[in-house]
């Protein structure tokens, strides 16, 4: 199973389109996931890819939102994921307070927002992923038959 990372759109949506178009027409997409800012792209994708599950939280940026939650942890093809914008967790300080959270929350797979900056790295056996700002760059998460999940970092066409 493969998902769209996104995340920091900022009223991007075309840049979201172009992701998630190139994903779909290189394998398919089973879900996408998208980590904050701003809600109103999110909304986009729900109405754009009605058939495609769009998992969602609110970022720094989504001030008049009320029934998006800022965190959610859901699993993703037998994969727990937390999925957080990351701003409540002090991202752009460091990771310990949200990988915490996230083995807290019993995750394999932590996605996160906020920095616009695209991460990815295994810390004590969690899947860190921040695919960046969206006018930059995405990610592609995939979970093999095997259950063995590999991200990749891709620059927006």
């Amino acid at each position: 199973m493969k998902a769209v990372v996104l995340s920091d759109s900022h009223g991007s949506f075309g840049e979201l389109k172009k992701a998630v178009d190139a994903e779909i027409k290189n394998g398919g997409v089973s879900m996408i996931m998208f980590a904050g800012d701003v809600q109103r792209d999110a909304d986009a994708l729900r109405r754009e890819y009605p058939k495609i599950p769009v998992a969602v939280v609110l970022g720094n940026n989504d001030w008049s939102v009320r029934d998006v939650p800022f965190d959610v942890t859901f699993t993703f093809a037998g994969k727990r994921v937390f999925m957080t914008h990351g701003h409540k967790y002090h991202v752009k300080y460091g990771l310990n307070t949200l990988l915490l959270k996230a083995r807290e929350q019993g995750a394999d797979i932590c996605v996160f927002g906020h920095t616009h900056r695209p991460y990815l790295e295994e810390v004590s056996g969690v899947l860190m992923l921040n695919p960046g700002s969206a006018w930059m760059s995405y990610a592609v998460l995939e979970v093999d038959e095997n259950g063995r999940a590999k991200a990749e970092i891709k620059k927006t066409l």
